[in-house]
């Protein structure tokens, strides 16, 4: 089965670039990494969430504005795909995750995976995580008509962003999320999502383009009624 796990975290306590408890943390993913080998399908970094762009639909309007989707002290702050035979599996791995460590990881089994292989890097060009926020409905429930109404949307996005459009992922409703903690070497397994809120992650794409162009796309992505889209960049290790 195919898991999206979101790696959430305190900023404000987050190891810097170039500090020696930097390089320990990114010693512990690539050990992660090696431990994971194929079970990792896709995973990146994010940007600090004062990158964030976040678009809103409401009423048929369309606003843009500068920081993240919802200011929390925890935030989003990378994510993985995994394919692995079951949740136990998921949770085994997640739990050497480093931001499980600290914060939080929550597991949220996939609807529909999205994979296109290489598409082209032009000049100029940059990835962005853009996640898909909004009120929970039946759209979120495979089989149902409004799952399929859904995925249509989705299909002619897919058409408008071609080359742009890099991959993806739906996820199933927030009752199937489980959160994975580790405290003092305990594992803690809590079910339901992270955040208890109205507007939930429902999957997210992966685009690649300019800043202004890859906001313009994204103001594309449909969001349920009153939902939002952020956009974060990637935060590119090579």
């Amino acid at each position: 089965m195919h898991y999206l796990v979101l790696l959430y975290g305190d900023e404000a306590t987050g190891t810097q670039p170039g500090t020696p408890e930097w390089d320990a943390e990114m010693a512990a993913y690539l050990a992660f990494g090696e431990l994971a080998g194929e079970a990792i399908l896709g995973g990146e970094a994010l940007h600090e969430s004062t990158t964030a762009r976040t678009i809103r639909h409401d009423g048929g309007r369309v606003a843009v504005t500068d920081g993240p989707f919802a200011e929390t002290a925890e935030v989003l702050g990378g994510y993985y795909v995994l394919d692995v035979p079951s949740l136990d599996d998921a949770i085994e791995l997640v739990r050497h995750i480093p931001a499980t460590w600290s914060g939080a990881s929550e597991i949220r089994p996939v609807a529909q995976l999205l994979e296109l292989g290489e598409r082209p890097a032009p000049e100029g060009t940059q990835r962005y995580l853009v996640t898909i926020h909004g009120a929970e409905t039946e759209a979120e429930t495979p089989g149902t008509p409004e799952w399929e109404a859904g995925a249509a949307e989705h299909g002619q996005f897919g058409e408008k962003a071609g080359d742009a459009l890099l991959g993806g992922a739906a996820v199933h409703p927030t009752s199937t999320a489980s959160v994975v903690r580790v405290r003092d070497g305990e594992l803690l397994v809590t079910d339901g999502p992270f955040a208890e809120g109205a507007e939930v992650v429902g999957g997210f794409y992966l685009l690649r383009g300019t800043d202004e162009d890859v906001v313009e796309l994204a103001s594309a992505v449909p969001v349920p009624a009153g939902g939002a889209v952020e956009v974060r960049p990637i935060m590119e290790m090579d």
